[in-house]
This record gives C-alpha cells, sequence and structure tokens, in this order.
C-alpha cells in the first residue's frame, strides 16, 4: 500500500463504522424528523453521505451506482426529496460501496493518487490523493450532524 493512503484508510474504515453507529437503533420514522425547517434530518444526511461515498467510489476507479442514485439526483434539498429510501436500504447500499472502497484504497498506485481531478474542491491539493482527504473530511463532518441528531432525539450518544 501506498504510505500515503495509509492514514486516509483508516479515516475510510472509521467513517464506515461511525455512519452505522450514528443510525444504530434509529428507525425509519425518527430519521424523518427535522428539529426545525432549516435543519436537515438524519435520513437526508444519510442519503447525502451515501451519495458522496459513491462519488468517491468513482473517483477511484470503481463503478458503482447505488439504488437510491436516481432519487437523490432529482433533488437538492428535503422538500424536495419525492420518496425516502429506507434507512435499512441506506445502510445496506453504505456497507456494499464501503466494502469495495476498502478493497480499492490498498490498491491505489502514485500515479492515481496524484492524478489531477477533473472536478474542484475547496481544498489547495487538487489530486485524487487531495480530494479523497476531502471527501473524508465531509464525511466526518456529516457524521458529527448526525452524533448530534441523535443526542437531541433522546437516542444516547454514538459509539466509536
Amino acid at each position: 500500500m501506498d504510505p500515503r493512503i495509509a492514514a486516509p484508510f483508516e479515516l475510510l474504515k472509521l467513517n464506515t463504522r461511525l455512519f452505522l453507529n450514528a443510525l444504530e437503533g434509529v428507525d425509519d420514522a425518527a430519521a424523518q424528523l427535522r428539529p426545525s425547517d432549516e435543519t436537515n434530518s438524519m435520513i437526508f444526511i444519510a442519503c447525502h453521505l451515501l451519495d458522496a461515498r459513491g462519488f468517491l467510489a468513482g473517483l477511484v476507479g470503481i463503478e458503482y451506482r447505488h439504488p437510491y442514485k436516481e432519487i437523490f439526483d432529482a433533488a437538492d434539498s428535503f422538500a424536495e426529496l419525492r420518496e425516502l429510501p429506507p434507512l435499512e436500504g441506506l445502510r445496506t447500499a453504505w456497507r456494499d460501496v464501503s466494502s469495495l472502497l476498502a478493497e480499492r484504497f490498498p490498491a491505489l498506485s502514485d500515479d492515481e493518487l496524484r492524478r489531477e481531478s477533473t472536478l474542484k474542491f475547496p481544498v489547495e491539493d487538487t489530486s485524487v490523493l487531495g480530494v479523497i482527504a476531502f471527501l473524508l473530511g465531509h464525511e466526518s463532518f456529516h457524521i458529527g450532524q448526525l452524533a448530534i441528531l441523535r443526542k437531541y432525539y433522546g437516542l444516547g450518544s454514538m459509539s466509536y
């Protein structure tokens, strides 16, 4: 494994587990609650995270299209979602794409990591490795939101 991907690989594995832990004990009804009209629900955040992880898969050369892609592509906000996928379906899709990524990360070559990304993100390092770092940080941010919503709804702290 290229040593530059070792730390991102650990974060990928951690975020994989934390996403599932943040949703542990949450049912579909609770996942759809919103503390306010200006706050996203757990299901919307989970959808966003799955979509971003699917993008990460494509970035590293995995052909993956999660089963809810069309639903997400049609909506930019919670209000625009015509249907909500079941939480268990999101968990299953998360596990599926995460397994593919866990297999792929250790095989990423120097050339693949140094390749320039065609899409721009708010980081100076525009290589695939830089985008991987951004996307994993992005995941961590939203997993933190899930953890806060868990506590807000009385579901207790997220476990590590």
